[in-house]
Parts: structure tokens; sequence; C-alpha cells
């Protein structure tokens, strides 16, 4: 066999072995229950509905007709598609642009907030019963200084910080110098709060109702007790804790606050308790941002609350 002929060979081989290299099988996958949504037969009421509901929950009050027809316009424009949700729903969390009546969504979104944490903390007190408060230890300030009394000027002023915050804390959300962990932690540290829940007994049980939504253990009893009524140092939620200051705050910033936070708008929202499967796709991202707008976006851009 001369070179010609081995050279043909050679090259005939190895174009078989490349178109066999090359050949590879194809597999179909079909996955169930994965069709995407055909939003097609929604109704224009149906969209009205869920632009109405978006901003009584997120402002406090109904659509304008002008709010009402603009936001369902851009909803039909966009085949109710989840982006198109989210850009609305954000721009009543978010949007700082003047508003006749609201000042902005932002400020109206940062009171609905800060009206129903009163409502869970502080049986709704008003802010005129707060500023009276206010106005109360100025005078105990006043006559504290008059008689000499270092201990009550320190003792009345720390009250009224307390107070100031607790006012503030609508504000600070608004304005992103403070989440609302913060938000909750003032809600929970003042005399309001006590006298609701007196004696250390009630005020242990009442931070772990309305914060993390359960009773505690007799081990986590034990420790904020020692915390609480005695001001001795102790470790709650991997944080030490010497008074209600430092409680508050430790309480907050725990993960089972996040988590409870979560399933807490789950209840509010959707009307239903969260599946463990939802609180851990919403779970870490809040533990690292603490930003409850991400939570609330999240369920009120789905089908789910949209009803479609």
């Amino acid at each position: 066999m001369d070179i010609i002929q081995r050279g043909v060979i050679r090259l005939v081989y190895i174009v078989i072995v490349v178109s066999f290299l090359g050949c590879k099988t194809t597999e179909t996958v079909q996955v169930k229950n994965n069709q995407p949504s055909n939003y097609k037969g929604v109704s224009t009421l149906r969209i009205e509905n869920y632009v109405q509901r978006m901003f009584i929950d997120l402002i406090g009050r109904e659509a304008t007709d002008i709010e009402r027809i603009s936001f369902t316009n851009q909803l039909k424009k966009a085949e109710l598609h989840d982006s198109c949700r989210r850009r609305l729903v954000n721009i009543l969390l978010f949007d700082t642009t003047y508003r006749v009546g609201d000042s902005s969504y932002r400020h109206a979104f940062a009171q609905r907030i800060y009206n129903l944490s009163k409502a869970r903390f502080l049986e709704g007190a008003s802010d005129p019963d707060i500023a009276k408060f206010i106005g109360n230890l100025n005078f105990a300030i006043t006559i504290s200084r008059l008689n000499g009394d270092s201990i009550g000027v320190y003792r009345y002023i720390d009250q009224r910080i307390k107070y100031v915050n607790l006012l503030n804390s609508r504000s600070a959300l608004k304005n992103n110098t403070k989440d609302y962990r913060n938000m909750c932690a003032v809600m929970m540290n003042n005399s309001i709060f006590d006298q609701i829940n007196m004696n250390s007994f009630n005020f242990i049980n009442a931070v772990f109702d309305n914060c993390l939504n359960r009773n505690p253990s007799q081990s986590e009893f034990d420790r904020s007790y020692q915390i609480i009524h005695y001001n001795e140092p102790a470790i709650i939620f991997y944080r030490w804790a010497a008074n209600k200051n430092e409680y508050c705050d430790a309480i907050v910033n725990s993960d089972a606050f996040h988590e409870a936070q979560i399933r807490w708008f789950y209840f509010v929202l959707l009307q239903r308790e969260a599946t463990t499967a939802e609180v851990s796709a919403l779970f870490y991202t809040f533990y690292q941002n603490h930003q409850i707008e991400q939570v609330i976006q999240k369920l009120i851009s789905g089908d789910e609350y949209a009803q479609f």
C-alpha cells in the first residue's frame, strides 16, 4: 500500500471518528405544572380591584380615579406581567414625588406601617397622647432641675428620648435612616408598652407574642427575666443584654424575629399561614438587608394576592 492510499484511509478514519464524537443525543424534559400563566381572561374589574387593594394595603387609602385608571392601563398594556406589578408596587413603596394629600407615596407607606405597628404593640396609642407624655416629662425635668435632683433629671430625659424615638420612627423609616426592626424596638421600649403589659412576666410574654408569634421557652423566659427584672446580663438570641434597651435590640435582630415578620405579613396580606418553603424563599435576603419592603413587594406582586 503506497503512501497516498494510507493517507486516504487515515483521512476517512478521522472523519468517521469526528462525526461519531460530534453526535449527541438530545432529551426532552417535561416539567409538570410549569405552564406560563394566561391572563387574557382577566377582566378590567378584577384588575381595578387589585389596584384598589394594593393602594389600601400599602398607603391606607383607595386609589383616586386617575390613579386607578393609570395603574389599570399600565397593567393591561403589560399583559399583567409580574415585572409591571413589581414596578407599580415599588412606586407606592418608595416614590418620594410630592402628591397632594399624601406628601408622597413613601410618606404614606411609612405612616401606614407606623399605624399598623402602633395598633400591634401599643393598642393604637395616638400621637397626641405620646406628645402629652413628652410634655409631662419636660415639666418633670424642669422641676427636678430646680430641686437639684440630678438622678431624676437623667431618668426623665431617658424616658423622653424613648418617646421622641417612637414618634420619629415613622420619619426614620421614610428616610431610610432606620428600618422596620428599629421601629419595632422603640414600640416596645417605652412606658406605654409597660403599662399595657404590667410587670416583667407580662412584658416578656408580650415581646415574644408580638415579635416572634409564640411564647418563650422556659430557658428563654428565665434569661429574659434576669435581664428585664434584675438588669443582670444574660445571653438572649446569641447576644448579651443587661437592660431593656439591649434586650429589645437583641430580639429584633434575631433570626426568629425575621422569620416571624415574614409569617405575620403573609397572614396580614394573604390571610393565611406561610409554608416553610415560602418563608425560606424570603428569609435570607430579609435577614441580610432587613428591608420589610422587599417582603411586602413579593407578596403583593404575586398572583395569589392579585387573584388573577
